[in-house]
């Protein structure tokens, strides 16, 4: 067996006890308790882990290992699982909590170089505590585990390709039997390994307040180490950040957390000073707040969504990054929007499966289910009808997702234009002249792939009404 491991420089932290952490809350107990929460279908990790860090406030060494640990278990699930069914005999019947141990356990086993395997079997196994027959258990289990695990046997490629992505890259056999049928082998190997790597913190630059090249000298001196590989104009893409709340550029709004995929939609959308613009499921505001800065603050957006919780977050980062020209209103769902006049642009930017993020979101793919898809490109293909409704002659109208899926991305588009025959397609490849031409299909929609494009999956597409 081949294993997968992140070569992480870890500060190995086997106790809490900093920066307001009780001495009994060690960083794997934290871990065990976010992935406890987790096992709940409605609950999602950024919010799980944002919660534990404001609450235990541990310190920096250790909030990188709480996320590293949360997040590689949950990513690597399917295949820690493969791993201790070798070991557990199947009459056994875990409850959550013996089962989340021992997957955290094997995933510091499999994965984490940088941390001791004593030192990993050890305070994983102490979190069994004080049932003996249980801490006896776990520990027999990883010791096997750290013994015998190089020579599990996958199931062969050549035999079961599906199951052996499935279970090597850590994927429900459902979607990756999906992928296979749809792109082959070889893609679908290159979109699970992409998308199971750690993705680089991804800035978008507010023009607003700054330009690239200051933004980056001021990050470059706050310790970062900047990659110099963009996609976007305004793209930044950095590792080695202290937390971005205790930044001064943060805090003065010169730059926005997004991935580069974003700013292509909004690219895409080509917002002009002076325009009157919709954006439609705006929240939290990261399209909305670009839309502002590529018009220069000159002009008028509408920002809608359906909640004023949702909204409250698109008001406070346009306070934050500066921004002037945007109102907000909410609609609730299955609620009329009440807009002033038609738009020059529309954006709809709907909910989706989310198959593109899963290097910043892993839990997704345990989160959805094969019918979602279906209903997803149902509910997206009446959000854009609606949406249409609201885009002047000669407007324009963007819609996108961060879906890979086609019956949400094309299939919607395809619909929607055989029932609405005022709007035609415009190619992608004229609006996005700094772009690699590989982000655009040959129908001329925008849409990237982590493994191609090193940025997460997205797709969108421009269309024009006579």
């Amino acid at each position: 067996m081949v294993l997968n491991r992140n070569r992480q420089n870890l500060k190995i932290s086997n106790r809490g006890g900093a920066h307001g952490m009780k001495h009994t809350d060690s960083v794997r107990q934290l871990a065990l308790d976010c992935l406890l929460k987790l096992e709940a279908d409605n609950v999602t990790m950024t919010p799980v882990i944002n919660r534990m860090i404001q609450q235990k406030n541990p310190s920096d060494a250790d909030r990188r290992l709480l996320n590293e640990l949360v997040y590689g278990t949950i990513r690597w699930r399917k295949q820690l699982d493969w791993v201790l069914k070798h070991y557990v005999n199947e009459r056994f019947q875990l409850n959550l909590h013996t089962r989340n141990i021992l997957r955290l356990g094997t995933y510091q086993l499999l994965h984490l170089d940088r941390i001791p395997s004593h030192a990993a079997i050890y305070e994983t196994v102490e979190l069994a505590k004080p049932k003996r027959k249980t801490v006896q258990f776990i520990n027999a289990v990883l010791r096997s585990v750290q013994r015998e695990a190089g020579r599990i046997q996958y199931p062969p490629m050549e035999e079961h390709p599906a199951r052996h992505i499935a279970i090597t890259q850590s994927y429900p056999l459902w979607l990756v039997r999906r992928w296979v049928e749809r792109h082959g082998v070889e893609w679908t190997e290159g979109f699970c390994r992409a998308s199971n790597q750690v993705a680089a913190l991804s800035l978008r630059v507010n023009t607003l307040k700054t330009n690239r090249t200051a933004l980056i000298e001021s990050l470059t001196a706050s310790g970062a180490t900047v990659n110099e590989d963009y996609t976007a104009p305004e793209g930044v893409s950095l590792s080695g950040l202290p937390p971005l709340q205790s930044l001064q550029a943060h805090l003065d709004g010169r730059f926005y957390v997004q991935d580069e995929s974003a700013m292509l939609v909004t690219h895409l959308l080509q917002p002009q000073p002076n325009d009157t613009v919709i954006d439609f499921c705006a929240a939290p505001g990261g399209k909305t707040t670009h839309i502002a800065q590529l018009m220069g603050n000159v002009g008028e957006i509408c920002a809608v969504d359906l909640s004023e919780e949702k909204i409250q977050h698109i008001t406070e980062n346009c306070q934050r990054l500066g921004v002037t020209n945007v109102q907000t209103q909410v609609v609730p769902e299955g609620k009329g929007f009440a807009s002033p006049t038609n738009a020059d642009r529309v954006l709809v930017d709907v909910p989706c499966s989310g198959f593109g993020t899963f290097r910043r979101h892993p839990d997704i793919r345990w989160k959805k289910h094969p019918e979602q898809i279906a209903q997803f490109g149902e509910l997206q293909l009446q959000i854009l009808k609606t949406a249409a409704q609201y885009v002047k002659p000669n407007g324009v109208l963007v819609y996108s997702t961060c879906s890979t899926e086609p019956e949400e991305n094309e299939e919607v588009i395809h619909q929607f234009l055989e029932s609405h025959p005022q709007f035609s397609l415009e190619n992608a490849y004229d609006f996005l002249p700094f772009a690699s031409a590989s982000v655009i299909t040959s129908e001329g929609f925008l849409q990237t792939f982590p493994h191609k494009h090193r940025i997460d999956g997205a797709f969108a597409a421009r269309l024009r009404a006579t």
